[in-house]
């Protein structure tokens, strides 16, 4: 079991990571962690990836984008007036 100091870090407490412990899980400076508390326990684990629309979307053109989701979806045959002329 490895054993952690709380410091303050303005007004909040920090957790700094034994070195140990941050390159078992390949954890960087930065990086977004999670924390969840539970009565007497704390969680710590690696956040989900937060993208923007930029990165998600990065190295291909809106036409390129168009034409390999073209035919994403099957939504059956037409059934009532939702037919558009185009």
């Amino acid at each position: 079991m490895t054993h952690a100091i709380l410091g303050r870090w303005g007004k909040n407490l920090a957790v700094r990571l034994p070195n140990e412990i941050a390159s078992e899980l390949s954890l960087r400076e930065g990086e977004r962690v999670e924390v969840v508390s539970s009565p007497g326990q704390i969680v710590i684990r690696r956040a989900k990836p937060r993208y923007t629309p930029e990165e998600l979307f990065a190295g291909k053109t809106p036409g390129e984008w168009r034409t390999i989701y073209s035919n994403a979806y099957e939504w059956g045959p037409d059934a009532g007036q939702e037919t558009l002329d185009e």
